[in-house]
């Protein structure tokens, strides 16, 4: 990945990506090394007074990473959040952790990533 960031206008959303962008080549590796259906691309909002957002790519927490992320996740919240970061965040990993409010926002959404089925209980 480019350490240069590439500012380009984003004509649906009309704000402005920080991304440096994921050439064909790139995105091909991200798909061969974690299937298609593992990945995904969170918009980061850069800061709160801008428009502006990074474009992450993330691989959907497997069940060891989970478990690592739940060992801790009452003993020591900080350290079970950087694990949950540290597996899923395939960009931008240094400017995430180096950003509070980054790694924050970036929690939150991979939490939402976590493949929970709507399950049904019912009588025996």
């Amino acid at each position: 990945m480019e350490d240069k960031i590439i500012k380009k206008q984003d004509t649906e959303h009309n704000e402005l990506c920080l991304s440096a962008i994921v050439t064909p080549v790139q995105k091909e590796a991200f798909i061969n090394q974690y299937g298609k259906a593992r990945l995904r691309m969170l918009e980061v909002p850069a800061s709160d007074e801008t428009a502006e957002f990074y474009n992450v790519v993330a691989v959907v927490p497997d069940r060891s990473t989970m478990s690592q992320y739940m060992k801790y996740g009452d003993i020591n919240p900080k350290k079970a959040q950087e694990i949950l970061v540290k597996n899923c965040v395939k960009t931008h990993l240094e400017e995430i952790l180096a950003d509070d409010a980054l790694f924050m926002t970036t929690v939150t959404l991979l939490a939402e990533l976590v493949p929970i089925r709507d399950g049904r209980v019912k009588k025996f």
